[in-house]
């Protein structure tokens, strides 16, 4: 950002690639790309709209987009990041018989032949008088020949494609969309601040600027802690899958400042609230009222009672119970997440009435779609229904039964357990299954007792 000095005398600061569209609008990144670099990225120019009219934030965001386009386009012209086209290098590598890793590590008995043969493929994509092979070759061409020269460097998008590999979500679909959403908003966060930069390069600091920006732009510390998790987990996922001994992960061990402080404290529903519930689903007979009488008194997630199939729902064992558990349709929110609820009050109720209406192999048939649980639309019918007698939201009747089980002194374990966040397997492993089940409904039951709307 050279300083400009007027002959008035007067300094002022002149900074590069920022751009305004009028002289009182907010501020634009605009730059040049380099007339080898546009036809890979499809465009002569690149503009970002920076949302500000404050002149020194706009120079800060303006100064990690153009270090961010800096090693972008180094990467492009050296052909070594390209993060994401590895796994498409790997299958090209293999057509010509050749291992993904530096030529003189293979001594296959027809690596020579191959490496020829994919040297003469692609000489054959390149005119005779150009000087590069940059422009010519695609992404996963560029990366083969980086693996084969040993100059491979890998970048955050690998992570990404390693972590969403080892999970089964490469290929989006209606039952993971939510969580390759999440994913990509992790990564998002921050290849937003550094790019898709190499590991290698990537530096505490680094990490830092993405938080510093994240609590500017009023993510809740929370929020941060947990998609910086998922970068975390997949750059372990990348260094473990190629033995990268000398990569260190850079998101380990992450300090957020004052990281709680911003959470706004969940209240639950109070007994005056609890008893309209109550008449709510005495009164009407659907899948609203039943959805909402099985949260009330299993304080399980939405997604867990909507995604329910009808051998889940076990009425007939000794100790009545619901089996949350993944299936086709629905993922679990966590490994703790599995596990099995008694039925008690209202919950054996609406689960009695809801299996008896059932069609089909799922709980609330109207809430799948052949591909996935159509969560977002009960929740919104399932509020709206809690609106109209004033008691607040869905979550709200998990957050008001972990009060009820605190109020009826149930051990912290078991609390944990039948709300989903303690492993089920360490209640039957001491007890037995019949037991551990009995010593639940045993604490559902004083839960109930335990505010004015039990019975």
């Amino acid at each position: 950002m050279p300083n400009v000095l007027h002959s008035s005398g007067a300094l002022t600061v002149t900074i590069n690639y920022l751009w305004q569209k009028h002289s009182q609008g907010p501020y634009y990144y605009r730059r040049r790309v380099p007339k080898d670099i546009a036809p890979r990225i499809g465009k002569k120019m690149h503009v970002v709209a920076l949302k500000t009219y404050d002149k020194l934030k706009a120079a800060r965001m303006i100064d990690s987009l153009a270090k961010r386009d800096d090693v972008t386009w180094q990467q492009l012209r050296a052909g070594t990041g390209l993060g994401g086209a590895r796994a498409e290098a790997e299958r090209l590598l293999e057509r010509f018989n050749l291992q993904p890793e530096p030529l003189a590590e293979q001594d296959g008995p027809y690596t020579d032949i191959g490496h020829g043969l994919l040297i003469e493929a692609l000489e054959a994509k390149v005119p005779g008088d150009s000087t590069s092979l940059q422009p010519h070759l695609a992404d996963a061409e560029l990366r083969a020949l980086a693996i084969l020269q040993g100059r491979e460097l890998f970048t955050l998008s690998d992570a990404k494609q390693v972590y969403l590999k080892k999970r089964g979500m490469l290929e989006p679909t209606e039952a993971n969309r939510r969580a390759c959403n999440n994913v990509e908003l992790s990564f998002n966060l921050v290849c937003d601040v550094t790019g898709d930069s190499e590991l290698k390069r990537l530096r505490r600091r680094d990490v830092s600027r993405v938080i510093e920006r994240a609590l500017e732009q009023g993510l809740k510390t929370t929020s941060i802690r947990r998609r910086l998790n998922t970068v975390r987990a997949a750059v372990n996922d990348l260094i473990k899958e190629y033995e990268l001994t000398d990569i260190r992960n850079p998101f380990a061990e992450l300090e957020i400042p004052n990281y709680g402080k911003d959470e706004i404290q969940r209240t639950g529903l109070n007994d005056a609230q609890v008893k309209r519930l109550r008449d709510y689903v005495d009164e009407k007979d659907n899948d609203t009222s039943n959805i909402i009488g099985l949260l009330l008194d299993t304080g399980a997630r939405i997604a867990e009672i909507v995604g329910l199939r009808l051998d889940d729902v076990a009425l007939d064992a000794e100790t009545p119970h619901i089996i949350i558990k993944e299936n086709p349709l629905r993922r679990l929110k966590t490994k703790a997440s599995k596990r099995k609820v008694p039925l008690v009050g209202h919950a054996l109720i609406a689960a009695r009435r809801a299996k008896e209406k059932a069609e089909g192999p799922y709980l609330f048939t109207r809430y799948m779609n052949g591909e996935r649980v159509k969560n977002d639309s009960a929740s919104a019918t399932v509020n709206k229904a809690l609106a109209k007698v004033e008691c607040g939201t869905a979550h709200q009747m998990r957050h008001t039964m972990k009060t009820r089980l605190s109020n009826a002194d149930v051990p912290l374990s078991r609390l944990e357990e039948i709300q989903g966040w303690r492993s089920r397997d360490t209640m039957a492993h001491h007890y037995g299954e019949q037991t551990a089940l009995k010593n639940m409904h045993s604490d559902l039951l004083k839960a109930l007792a335990s505010s004015a709307g039990g019975e």
